[in-house]
């Protein structure tokens, strides 16, 4: 449940200057300084902790894989893959915040605004937001579609739990193929409604939610940006 309702603009650029901010870790006991502060933007932004779940699952083999390759087959430090490690970890807790925290048009937006600049050049920013918005939607809408055909795949007899390496990868094709037909149906009907509803016609549009920056926005993005500037100095410089 989300703690407060922030501006989409900050819920974004705040989480970009974390990740940036960790690509400057070079010590362990520096991951512990910049700790309390991700975690203190997640605990305001709030997180879906069901998708967490689901990411981690997901990410455990890439995860798995960053110890094995890189301690055990290139022989780094120990240091170097805990910095790796927890770097991932990191990334992923606050992405998943950011993700919990906006919905589809809040992120068709954040683009849309982050890119006005290039309405100079005459670049259609307005169309980069939508598709990029509509990109965000298809995933989930694709991984149900998936979930469907195993349902009816196990239904069928065909059960990937109790088959091989080398039968699990020959049956891909059966998920693939069905998936990828569902999602172009599903990217024609919606290009079909958004046609309709006078979308590609060059109109200035309204928004159904109005955003503006509030007190609250300015005081966490400069907090942010300040402790990860001093933050990312420091690693450089010691």
């Amino acid at each position: 449940m989300r703690l407060q309702k922030f501006d989409p603009r900050t819920v974004f650029y705040a989480t970009l200057i974390c990740i940036i901010a960790l690509g400057f870790i070079k010590k362990p006991y520096q991951i512990l300084i910049l700790l309390p502060v991700i975690f203190y933007q997640i605990r305001l932004f709030s997180i879906n902790v069901d998708k967490l779940k689901k990411i981690l699952k997901y990410s455990s083999g890439l995860m798995f894989s960053i110890v094995v390759i890189n301690f055990f087959l290139i022989g780094r430090p120990s240091d170097y893959v805990v910095i790796s490690f927890s770097r991932l970890i990191m990334i992923i807790f606050l992405a998943t915040s950011m993700v919990s925290s906006l919905e589809i048009r809040e992120i068709g937006f954040v683009i849309e605004k982050t890119l006005s600049p290039l309405k100079v050049f005459k670049i259609p920013v307005e169309s980069i937001g939508v598709i990029t918005a509509l990109s965000f939607k298809f995933i989930p809408m694709l991984q149900e579609e998936a979930e469907r055909v195993v349902l009816a795949q196990k239904a069928r007899g065909i059960d990937y739990e109790l088959m091989t390496l080398k039968e699990k990868i020959g049956n891909i094709t059966t998920l693939f193929f069905p998936i990828v037909i569902s999602g172009i149906q599903n990217a024609i009907n919606l290009a079909i409604s958004m046609e309709v509803r006078g979308y590609g016609n060059g109109a200035i549009r309204s928004r159904l939610r109005s955003y503006g920056f509030l007190k609250k926005d300015y005081q966490h993005l400069i907090f942010i940006t300040i402790f990860c500037i001093i933050f990312s100095f420091l690693c450089i410089t010691f």
